[in-house]
């Protein structure tokens, strides 16, 4: 018979609270997300909505990304690039013991693989960010830089507004919207 552990959630409401504002560079937004956290505000509570300008029954979050900062960046990139290094250095070294330690060379072999390996994936990670941030700053020199919260209540609210202010956005705006994309088949 299974135990009853789990707790039942917070009431789905029809209105979404939350935040908006518009940064002038990435650099600022990250220094938004970094303010945020500390203050308490879960990562979940975040996204960047994309603005767009086309008509129709397109959300406000409906192509919104999750929002990171440099510190996620560098390690998502050095858990690729190591994950590549051990993975080449396992197999030259299984090359090693497949031989009964004839493969010496094998040894020098795997150590070059894996500093070759970890390198191209470091490589191939620094470029990909570098692109995500040079889109981010030219998002925001359109003004489309755009970090939504979501909040709970007016207290919450009023916090994540001082701090998107003081971490340099150039426009903050409360936004309470309604979105029925939860509906039931009954």
């Amino acid at each position: 018979m299974p135990s009853e552990t789990s707790k039942p959630g917070p009431e789905l409401g029809d209105t979404v609270l939350e935040v908006q504002a518009i940064f002038p560079s990435d650099a600022a937004l990250q220094t938004a997300i970094a303010e945020l956290t500390r203050a308490g505000f879960d990562r979940a509570e975040f996204s960047l909505p994309h603005v767009t300008n086309a008509a129709g029954d397109a959300t406000p979050n409906e192509s919104a990304e999750n929002p990171d900062t440099v510190d996620d960046r560098t390690q998502i990139r050095n858990m690729n690039t190591s994950m590549a290094a051990a993975g080449a250095g396992m197999i030259g070294a299984g090359i090693v013991v497949a031989t009964g330690g004839l493969a010496a060379v094998a040894v020098a072999a795997a150590v070059g693989a894996a500093a070759v390996a970890g390198g191209g994936v470091h490589a191939l990670h620094s470029a990909e960010l570098d692109s995500q941030t040079d889109d981010r700053n030219a998002a925001a020199s359109r003004g489309e830089l755009v970090l939504a919260v979501h909040t709970r209540d007016a207290e919450r609210r009023a916090r994540a507004e001082a701090i998107l202010q003081a971490a340099g956005a150039s426009r903050v705006a409360a936004v309470s919207r309604t979105d029925d994309a939860i509906t039931s088949a009954g």
